[in-house]
């Protein structure tokens, strides 16, 4: 095998010089890309929590359950503030109870069917659930979430 001689080491050079120079000026347009992209689109939305519901109920076992949930939309597509302020001012003292003994008489299934109050399929999660959706009612608003806070119980009385 013949030894490279100095020509071909300067053209080897030459060749990785080009491409580590090629990649480096592929990699520089692609972080102004993404910059640029990122000032014309704006960053990815946040949410805020616009309304909060607190709900107790007692259950059969005589102890008292609490939750409290949070409902928030997208930052760019904000709650109208008068839907928050009703939801807000609302008075939900009763609601805990009600959707308590509801879920007791509609037990649900994890696909939400409403199953006999003695079917062993049925799940405390999905009843519950399926609770707030009937008692808990806003106007239609483009993505809607709710979150439990820390500590809410109200699933653990229907076990």
């Amino acid at each position: 095998m013949p030894e490279p001689t100095e020509q071909t080491r300067t053209t080897s050079i030459r060749r990785r010089r080009r491409i580590i120079g090629v990649s480096v000026g592929a990699a520089v347009l692609l972080v102004l890309l993404l910059g640029w992209l990122r000032l014309t689109l704006g960053p990815p939305p946040g949410y805020s929590t616009n309304v909060s519901i607190a709900l107790r109920y007692v259950a059969d076992d005589g102890r008292t359950y609490s939750c409290t949930y949070d409902y928030s939309t997208p930052d760019d597509i904000p709650m109208p503030a008068s839907v928050a302020r009703q939801m807000n001012e609302k008075d939900w003292s009763e609601t805990g109870q009600l959707m308590y003994e509801w879920t007791r008489a509609h037990p649900t299934d994890s696909a939400q069917r409403e199953l006999a109050p003695d079917d062993p399929r049925a799940d405390p999660v999905a009843s519950w659930s399926a609770a707030m959706d009937t008692f808990i009612v806003f106007p239609p608003l483009p993505v809607l979430r709710s979150e439990a806070r820390d500590g809410s119980n109200c699933e653990e009385g229907l076990r």
